[in-house]
């Protein structure tokens, strides 16, 4: 009886381990997708390098349908994050997109390195 005690919550325990592990599917890529449902494709991609702890340009224009791109190019992670999105944390050659569809001034920063700011103007 008490061998098959210790059998049961054993199992239990490993049940739990392999359910609770927390851990997420992760994209195979190295883009980090994070455009609305609603958007559209039609526009064009502006490139918005992470490099030297900056983002280069750290402001664009660009029009409803746009997607923004940041290829990271630095050494250490780094993050996107505005009102409206926020990218995983980010390693050398990695990138992140997001594609704009209203109109307005959309501020982000690095969420690791909140020195790092950039605006995005959407008209």
């Amino acid at each position: 009886m008490k061998r098959d005690v210790i059998v049961f919550i054993l199992l239990i325990c490993a049940f739990l381990a392999i359910g609770c592990t927390g851990q997420q599917p992760t994209a195979q890529a190295n883009e980090t997708p994070a455009t609305p449902a609603n958007s559209t494709t039609d526009g064009k991609v502006i490139e918005v390098s992470i490099q030297n702890f900056a983002f280069e340009p750290n402001s664009v224009k660009l029009s409803i349908g746009d997607t923004v791109k940041w290829p990271h190019l630095d050494s250490v992670p780094h993050t996107i994050k505005g009102a409206d999105f926020i990218s995983q944390s980010l390693n050398k050659d990695d990138s992140f997109s997001y594609t704009f569809t209203k109109t307005g001034t959309y501020d982000y920063e690095c969420s690791i390195h909140p020195s790092m700011k950039g605006v995005v103007i959407v008209e």
